[in-house]
């Protein structure tokens, strides 16, 4: 089984953010402001010798995929922005295409919502997505076909691996009836369409799978969004015991912010997540309270016998796609921190060791 892990860009200027959260925010801005919210609250997170990176730079790159390699993590998938043409957050995936001697497999995962200000609790669109016409998807295409005629992208059958993040707009059958016509002409044999289910909810997850592309091959199952789902579901009570809370944090009446066992929840997804062409997810942690404050949620860290009975469990699939390399203001990151050094990397190789030794 592959474990590719998901890769946020965010880690440099741009003129977009530094006009909207202002000059000089990247992903470190948030990490460093952050504030304990309670007595044990375990923030701000910091990087292992204060490695405040700056994600353009070479070196930041060829540290990362040395690292990568080091722990047996089999490739990036980056976060890829693009808005009816308008691109944000391309330069670092642009620069590693420039720098091919950098062994770095990778593919991408369109982030296809609307940005809002919902970091500030606001529903302000910053940057509204769109999906335009025929016209308009070959210029996206076009944009991607370089990206996917590099050797590093990954290809299932000579098929370039694409994930959307958001299946519901209309135009996405006929969109990616093109994409895999365009891939074919361009000497592969299609697409790898795999698309995000972030509920298993009956009625939600029926309606998902009515909805899929034609051409979609995968669905990739998100952690911990899955798992946490799965635990709210267990009681009505709870749900909206939760919507309520989440209004009252909404409006600053109350300051509350839920606290959820990594454990429960990898347990629980073990017990009903076992569909078929299902792409399993994986998380170590979450805490996104950098970003959202008391409106965000915290799930406490796995305990490494839950972690290698999760990966035996679902050894049979394809790959595994882990969240995340680096999203530290919500607390999934794979790269070192001053407070557990290497650990989760650590788990990783260590799994992977142990799945060879069984093969011998």
């Amino acid at each position: 089984m592959k474990v590719y892990a998901l890769y946020l860009p965010q880690f440099h200027e741009t003129s977009e953010n530094n006009e909207w959260w202002g000059k000089g925010f990247t992903e470190w801005t948030n990490v460093k402001k952050a504030k304990p919210l309670y007595r044990g609250h375990e923030q701000p997170k910091h990087p292992l010798n204060d490695n405040y990176y700056n994600i353009l730079e070479k070196s930041t790159v060829e540290w990362q995929t040395e690292l990568m390699h080091e722990y047996r993590i089999d490739g990036f998938i980056y976060y890829h922005y693009y808005f009816n043409g308008n691109k944000i957050l391309e330069k670092p995936a642009e620069n590693l295409l420039k720098w091919k001697e950098i062994n770095q497999p990778f593919f991408f995962n369109w982030a296809n919502h609307t940005w809002n200000r919902s970091w500030k609790g606001s529903t302000e669109v910053l940057i509204k997505q769109t999906y335009g016409n025929k016209n308009d998807w070959r210029e996206h295409f076009e944009y991607l076909l370089p990206f996917f005629n590099d050797h590093r992208y990954i290809k299932i059958n000579n098929k370039p691996v694409f994930i959307i993040y958001d299946g519901s707009f209309l135009e996405k059958k006929e969109m990616f009836e093109c994409f895999d016509e365009w891939c074919k002409e361009s000497g592969f044999e299609g697409l790898y369409l795999i698309e995000e289910c972030f509920s298993v909810k009956k009625t939600a997850l029926m309606q998902f799978k009515n909805n899929l592309s034609p051409v979609t091959k995968q669905i990739y199952y998100t952690q911990p969004l899955i798992g946490r789902s799965l635990f709210n579901m267990k009681s009505r009570f709870s749900i909206l015991k939760e919507k309520v809370i989440n209004r009252l944090n909404q409006k600053s009446i109350i300051k509350h912010t839920k606290i959820y066992k990594g454990d429960d929840l990898l347990n629980i997804s073990m017990k009903n997540c076992t569909f078929d062409n299902m792409i399993p997810g994986l998380f170590f942690e979450w805490d996104n309270t950098p970003r959202h404050s008391n409106r965000g949620f915290i799930i406490r860290g796995l305990s490494k016998e839950t972690f290698f009975e999760y990966m035996n469990f679902y050894r049979d699939s394809n790959f595994m796609i882990l969240n995340a390399w680096n999203e530290w203001c919500e607390g999934m990151m794979l790269e070192p921190t001053k407070e557990l050094g290497y650990k989760y990397l650590e788990w990783i190789r260590d799994w992977k060791n142990s799945e060879n030794d069984n093969k011998k």
